[in-house]
């Protein structure tokens, strides 16, 4: 089922930044918003998964489990590499089971060797690994991603896509990005791209 956003109108106190917009994501299908600062790219993933509910008209066909990748790593400080992926499996499936998926994960992102780290002592990048292990491991079939190569450069975002590109792109599950750089984007074989300043009354006034 397509995740369908029917007449959606969203405000911000007297400023409208969609009105009756409408558009269809097909599922099992790799979207990537684009458009410039403010248009509403990261407000239009946050309603899609929930975390913003103050809209009117209709965003159907979202399912039960999403796993969303923010801007920020948002990783645990306290918590190692190994327990920061393991925390989103919590109560998920039993240990053994939990066990052989995160150690797998962590070889995928090439970080074994560095399981015991704190977020603290590791590069901006490996902590960006971790972030995307996590999101990458959780058993959702939709995966939300808000700017996942934002402020690191050219290198290791190719690195970062190649690793998406290898463990999750032909997953068959429906992956949704906000990025600016379509240069990236293009790189991301079978993306649909949706222009959201398009639909944006944010920047036309």
């Amino acid at each position: 089922m397509s995740i369908r956003i029917k007449s959606l109108t969203k405000e911000f106190g007297d400023q409208i930044l969609f009105n009756d917009m409408s558009l269809d994501i097909k599922k099992g299908s790799i979207t990537a918003l684009i458009g410039g600062s403010g248009c509403g790219k990261t407000t239009l993933l946050r309603m899609i998964c929930g975390l913003d509910k103050d809209y009117s008209g209709i965003i159907s066909g979202v399912p039960d489990r999403v796993s969303f990748l923010f801007q920020e790593d948002r990783l645990l400080p306290w918590c190692n590499v190994k327990k920061n992926i393991e925390f989103v499996l919590k109560d998920m499936m039993d240990k053994e089971q939990t066990e052989t998926l995160v150690s797998q994960i962590i070889k995928d992102v090439q970080l074994n060797g560095h399981e015991q780290k704190l977020p603290s002592e590791l590069s901006g990048g490996m902590q960006r690994r971790v972030a995307m292990a996590r999101a990458f491991c959780y058993p959702a079939s939709l995966l939300l991603m808000d700017e996942p190569f934002k402020g690191f450069d050219l290198k290791l975002n190719l690195e970062l896509i190649s690793l998406f590109k290898e463990l999750y792109a032909d997953s068959g599950k429906t992956v949704i990005i906000v990025a600016h750089e379509m240069e990236l984007i293009e790189r991301l074989a079978h993306c649909t791209v949706i222009d959201v300043e398009a639909f944006s009354l944010a920047k036309r006034n």
